[in-house]
């Protein structure tokens, strides 16, 4: 024992005299070396940003997107290593499905070893907890979950590094829910697509046989915008924006070039020049093009020149950001009042369609997420083509109005059953969320006035092409935060 003791005092001594030194190699850590990004951005297969979250503030906004994108455009996948430094910024991708997921941060000032493997997993790693969240990664899903995937990359990358390695670490801080995206079929989405509007020479009605079946000697150009925004319960829109694309489908018998005329008002931003929001006029960001357009009248003349390629063609694709811009469809307001003589409360949905008249939006649904307390629901609604359900498990409640005209308001009042008492405020329920197609519709106020062939036929009994279009705007990530005071 008295050995054991002289042994103990012995080391004691030893922790007391020596004194604890950082080691040389920590010094000589660069931010690279300890795979620290500037941005992470998530693009479509034709370049577009779907995503774009900075964690350092080190770069210029957008110039790592428009490196990045000039150079994919320049050499394609193929040809694009997937780590490669251009511009003073280092990229590293991943290529998932139909998008990109790209991370970027300032080239080093020394030409240290970067370690490719590292910066390579951290995507892999990003791409796994998306996945586990919103099922599929692909354009589609990131496109209408943009708002949780941007709530996503808060959580995981922090500064600069990625701390977080699995859904269920970042699953509980998240507010906003997974939506999934519902495909139409077939038939149900030619419709959609093309009967909408008729113009030129043709003048054919929506949904017809013909229509559908791709009418030869024709050409489809349609405007499909899709719309996030978060509001207050008041209806105040907090923040809004939207991402669009222009196609076209050619069945045209010779392959002649188009010319389609947009609005006579356009304004379109972009990053390099920024020419400020004009009052009363359309707007559009950083629009990106098929090769097959020519855009040299575009600024002056409004008009896009197209060599129509053979099927279906992604003809340009935009952004808008400024809320002050896009024109908001739907509106949700939210009320909650006690009724007397009882502990349950009365909940009401406003549901406001302020587009024009000659829109149409369908298949409107709206999801409540209720306190856990409530047991059950009933309700009252103000229209014959509406139907609800609670879901006891998941404690919300669903409401969906099967159609909706321009200009007019649906109603619908569910009763909370409150057995424990407990007092409800608005912001105990919540968030909301709200999906919705409408068609005849664009938010962005972006549309196609004219379209015509560059030259006619020579020959006097040739039939002209028909040029249909079409605009419709469909609800992303749309959200009523009631955890919002009212003004």
């Amino acid at each position: 024992m008295t050995t054991l003791i002289n042994m103990q005092e012995h080391n004691t001594d030893i922790n007391q005299d020596s004194e604890w030194k950082r080691p040389d190699t920590l010094s000589h850590l660069k931010a690279h070396t300890l795979t620290r990004i500037s941005e992470v951005m998530i693009l479509d297969s034709q370049c577009g940003l779907l995503v774009l979250k900075r964690s350092l503030q080190n770069l210029p906004h957008r110039k790592a997107f428009e490196v990045f994108s000039k150079q994919m455009k320049l050499l394609a996948q193929k040809c694009l290593n997937p780590y490669f430094r251009c511009e003073g910024v280092d990229f590293f991708y991943l290529c998932k499905n139909d998008i990109y997921l790209v991370a970027a941060f300032v080239s080093p000032e020394s030409d240290d070893t970067i370690s490719v493997v590292l910066y390579l997993d951290l995507l892999q790693r990003l791409y796994d907890i998306m996945k586990d969240c919103i099922g599929t990664v692909n354009e589609a899903y990131v496109t209408v979950n943009r708002m949780l995937i941007f709530e996503l990359l808060d959580e995981v990358v922090n500064s600069g590094y990625c701390f977080v390695s699995s859904y269920a670490e970042v699953k509980p801080h998240l507010t906003f829910e997974p939506i999934r995206p519902t495909i139409p079929q077939p038939d149900d989405l030619a419709s959609r697509f093309f009967g909408i509007t008729v113009g030129d020479g043709a003048r054919l009605q929506a949904g017809s046989t013909e229509l559908k079946s791709k009418a030869p000697n024709s050409a489809y150009i349609n405007i499909v915008e899709e719309l996030s925004a978060v509001f207050s319960p008041n209806g105040e829109v907090r923040s809004a924006e939207l991402w669009g694309k222009l196609t076209l489908i050619s069945t045209l018998d010779q392959p002649c070039p188009i010319f389609i005329q947009l609005n006579s008002d356009l304004v379109i931003l972009t990053s390099k020049c920024n020419e400020g929001q004009v009052a009363g006029a359309v707007h559009i960001d950083n629009p990106s093009f098929h090769p097959s357009v020519d855009t040299s009248l575009l600024v002056k003349k409004k008009v896009l020149r197209v060599l129509p390629p053979p099927d279906q063609t992604r003809l340009m694709v935009y952004t808008l950001s400024d809320s002050a811009c896009i024109h908001i469809p739907v509106v949700l307001i939210p009320s909650l009042m006690p009724i007397d003589d009882s502990r349950d409360y009365k909940f009401s949905l406003r549901l406001i369609n302020q587009a024009e008249s000659r829109a149409r939006a369908s298949y409107i649904r709206v999801k409540v997420k209720l306190p856990s307390w409530v047991t059950s629901v009933s309700t009252t609604k103000s229209g014959d083509n509406q139907s609800s359900h609670f879901d006891s498990q998941e404690t919300s409640a669903e409401w969906e109005v099967k159609k909706s005209a321009g200009r007019t308001e649906a109603f619908i009042t569910f009763r909370l059953i409150n057995p424990k008492d407990k007092s409800i405020n608005l912001s105990d329920i919540g968030p909301i969320s709200i999906a919705f197609y409408m068609t005849q519709f664009s938010a962005s106020g972006l549309v196609v006035n004219m379209a015509k062939m560059e030259t006619q036929s020579p020959d006097p009994l040739s039939v002209p092409p028909n040029f249909f279009f079409g605009v419709s705007t469909k609800a992303a990530s749309y959200i009523v935060r009631t955890d919002v005071p009212k003004d």
